[in-house]
Parts: structure tokens; sequence; C-alpha cells
């Protein structure tokens, strides 16, 4: 630290006079960090202060051996943003030297900060060092392996306080990981279970803030028209920060308050048609699905299995013991599905070094346990990206009659249901966006964020003919109830005679074949 001599007096009030949250941010002991929530209150500037000033902390000896490093995901947006806004703000007098090469600060004491981008996450490898400080512009355009697979580089030889932190918008494909771990303070999709063990939600700050927290913009009539000409997620996200609030490709289209039933509150008769789904991972998450489709053709998602590092064959006695449930009887027992839809690579994936030498592929070792309790052979998927995303988008979209109200109005279902049991599910669903490239489907994930969107998808791609016959005796039954409550038994057994011969198919016909 500054002591003696080498302490020199470094006024910043002339460009840099913090607001409230950015004060909070600055003081924060915490090793991370997380800043904003909404676009305005002067983020970008909070991060290059809080590297300028941790650099500038230490003497002219020791500052050489200090670095520090503030990222983009992207060089262009880098060099549009934060690089920019340093030019901007920071006279020439606080600094020694800016390597337009490297894109690289020295500071008046030799600590440097540099500029850096990592588009892709390969490209992580490329920051090893030491840096007492790292920060990411725009968080939520991270994915968690760009945030956690740096751990071992934030450090610094001359202090034992690193810290890593961020900044941005509740947007992006970072969105949920970032929120988890900031906002709610639980461990985030991506981490493995050491990672999650070690989690401590008391190393994680959050500084929420608005345009308001800005008394520039909050005044600024052109900001405030162009944060209103985005749509309404998208809007309430970038002038709120409200979590989850900016989809993209089911944005309007996906309403929970129709989209999702409680566990129990519908009723799944034995005849109804099942099936299962899946998308295998190992180092990134594996995803599971029942599925049922109801007399109308709506189709239900009734249950998930989310899980990770497991072996082909202790998955498949996973999904046996998860695929078993409680039947009309009451009795415990796996249903009768009518298939097992799985990812395409796992027909053609072979043994990995987490899987040792067995040379067979994911479903052929799956396969025994599976035939065993009874689940259908795990047959492969398609690799029509675009159709499945399209069908799920279509069928929220979708409406299916199944009768009137008192008043002649219609009764619809949605075309896909998910139970609130589908956690992970429910989470991916309103926050994915559309591929900048390829607009009609969904933007593809690296790190297994979208897995649950996979393998539900393979389900519905999968969806076998019309809704299954309702049996005689179900019929039979319908018949019975639906009789006036009024009529006395003599009437009632009259009535169910006829119904019966009226119905009862002729021995050996192809209509009873069909029962």
């Amino acid at each position: 630290m500054l002591t003696g001599a080498d302490r020199f007096i470094i006024d910043t009030r002339k460009i840099y006079d913090p607001y409230p949250f950015q004060c909070r941010f600055h003081a924060s002991a915490a090793p991370y960090g997380f800043m904003g929530g909404a676009a305005g209150p002067g983020k970008t500037m909070g991060m290059l202060m809080e590297q300028f000033q941790a650099c500038n902390e230490f003497s002219n000896e020791d500052g050489p051996k200090v670095h520090t490093i503030l990222f983009r995901r992207t060089f262009p947006m880098l060099e549009a943003t934060v690089i920019t806004r340093f030019r901007e703000s920071f006279p020439r007098e606080l600094y020694r030297q800016y390597n337009e090469g490297k894109n690289q600060v020295t500071w008046l004491n030799g600590a440097t900060t540099k500029f850096g981008s990592m588009q892709y996450e390969h490209d992580v490898w490329g920051w090893q060092g030491q840096w007492f400080h790292m920060g990411y512009d725009e968080l939520c355009e991270f994915t968690f392996k760009q945030w956690a697979s740096v751990a071992a580089w934030n450090r610094c030889p001359v202090s034992n306080k690193p810290r890593k932190y961020g900044a941005g918008n509740p947007i992006g494909i970072g969105a949920m990981w970032v929120e988890d771990l900031f906002v709610k303070g639980i461990p985030c999709m991506g981490m493995d279970d050491s990672q999650k063990a070690a989690f401590d939600p008391e190393d994680y700050d959050y500084f929420p803030a608005t345009y308001l927290d800005n008394p520039i913009f909050a005044n600024d009539p052109t900001f405030l028209k162009n944060l209103e000409a985005y749509p309404a997620d998208v809007r309430d996200a970038l002038k709120f920060g409200l979590w989850g609030a900016a989809g993209g490709y089911f944005r309007g289209v996906w309403d929970e308050n129709i989209h999702v039933f409680k566990a129990g509150s519908v009723r799944f008769p034995d005849w109804y048609r099942r099936w299962i789904s899946g998308n295998w991972g190992y180092e990134h998450p594996a995803s599971y699905y029942k599925h049922c489709m109801g007399p109308n053709g709506e189709v239900y998602t009734y249950d998930e299995l989310y899980t990770q590092h497991e072996q082909p064959e202790d998955l498949a006695e996973h999904i046996a013991e998860w695929a078993v449930e409680e039947n009309e009887h009451g009795k415990m027992e796996i249903p009768q599905f009518i298939n097992f839809t799985h990812s395409f690579d796992a027909e053609y994936s072979k043994a990995t070094a987490t899987m040792g030498a067995d040379m067979r592929s994911v479903n052929q070792r799956m396969t025994p346990v599976l035939r065993r309790e009874g689940i259908p052979i795990p047959l492969p998927s398609t690799r029509d990206k675009l159709g499945r995303d399209t069908l799920m988008r279509e069928l929220l979209a979708k409406r299916i009659r199944y009768g009137e109200d008192a008043s002649g109005h219609p009764l619809e279902y949605p075309g896909w249901m998910v139970s609130d049991k589908c956690k992970q599910l429910r989470r991916v669903i309103p926050l994915v966006k559309s591929d900048p490239v390829k607009v009609e489907q969904i933007e593809g994930s690296s790190d297994g964020s979208d897995s649950p969107l996979q393998g539900s998808g393979y389900g519905l791609y999968a969806i076998f003919g019309r809704p299954a016959s309702k049996p005689l005796q179900v019929r039979r039954q319908e018949y019975y109830e639906g009789l006036s409550p009024k009529a006395d038994m003599t009437a009632k057994s009259v009535l169910m005679a006829k119904w019966k011969q009226d119905n009862n198919p002729r021995r050996g016909s192809s209509w009873a074949a069909r029962q």
C-alpha cells in the first residue's frame, strides 16, 4: 500500500462522483460482486473506477506487480464501450501510458489494467496469469464457464484480497446463472458437485440499480424514449432491471398462468398415451421428461429428471426409479410408456475419458437396464432443430377447444402444458433467445443451459398419432354417471342395458379388435 514518500494524491472528483449504489459496490469486501440490473445507471464507469482505485492502492515498488483486467464478450463491443469510455473519461495525467496494440493502461505507479475479450468459451485459456481484479462488463453476455474458468488466475502476489465482479442488464445467455448466484443466492446451473458444495451466498454481493439512480438519464427524454421503443419484456428488463422479464424466442406465447399446472391438479388416467424423452449429457446436464396426451390432443409434460455426471448404466437406473408413479388405483408402478425418444448423440456417442473403455454407445449401455424394468429401448430423435423449436412455439400458441362455459364461451386447453415439477424447463422457456442468424430457431448453448428445451423438444417432436381411444369400460362408467341422479336404480339398469346393446361390439369384429 502507499506509504511515506510513495504516497501521492490523485483527485478523481472531476471525472467521477459516485452514486450511492456505486459507493456500496466500491466498499464491498465480498470476493464477487454484480452491479446493475438495468440500463443507464453508470455501471461501466463504476467498474473502470474500481479497477483504477484497486491499482492505485499500491506503492511504486509494488505497483508493477499488480495487474487487473476488464472483459467484454467480443472485441467490437469492448472497443465501442469500455475502451471508448476510458478514453473519454480519464485525462492523461491519471496514467503513465496507454498501449494501443495491447489495449493496456499503465498507471502512474506501474500497475496495469488490460482490456480484453473472450468471444468463445475456449478463449478463457488465453488469459492465464495473475489478475488482482477481474471485471466483466455486461456479465449476462458470458457463460458460467467463462466466469468460473478464470478463478485460478484471480490472484495477486502483493495482496490477498483479489476481487471478481461484473455489471450488466438481465438479458443474455448468462442471465439465469447471474440471477441465481447474485440475486437469488443459490448455486447455478452449470456448477458441478464440488462447486455447489463450496458455494457460499455471502461471497456474492448484488448492487441493484436502474436508470433512476443516474440523475442524468433519469431526466433525459431521448434516453427514456429509446427505452420505450423496445418490446415490453425487454423494456422492463432494461428500464427496471426485472430478472426473467426478457426472453425472446417464446415471447408472446409463453404464459405461466395458462401453460403451467400444479402437479396433482390434473388427473391422468392409465389409458392416456404416455412417452419419455430426454437429452443425454455427462459434463452438461442430462434432462428427461414424461409426457402424456389427453383425449383432445393436449400434451402434458408432467415430470422432470435433471442430473449430471452419471454413467449410462447409472443414469438408466435413475430413470427407472424416476419412472415409477402411482396409477389411478393407487399402485406404484412404471406406466406403459409407448416410446422413449433420446438425443441423437446418445445413439452414436462412444466412450469418453470419463466413461471408461466401454466402446458401446450410450443407448446400448442403457438398454439392458431399461429393458429389465419394462421401459422402451431409447431411440434417436430427429436432428431437425428448426422443426423442434418451431413445434414447441406452435404448441404453446395452440388452443384446443374442449367445451363451452355456461355463457357459451369456448373452453380451451393450450396445446402444451408443463407441470410445476419441471423446474429447469420452466426456468429456461421464458429466457431463451432467437439465434441472431437463424432467427426462426433458438440460439444454441455451449454450456448445456438449453438441455431442458432439447430434452422436452425431442418428446414433442415424437408425438405418436392421435389421442388414445377411451376404453369401453370408461365410456360405460361415464354414461352411467351421467344419468340423472333422480332416476331410480331400475330405470338406470334399463338405460345401461340398452347402452350396452348399442355399443358392445360383435364378437370377432374389427371394431372389437381395435379396443
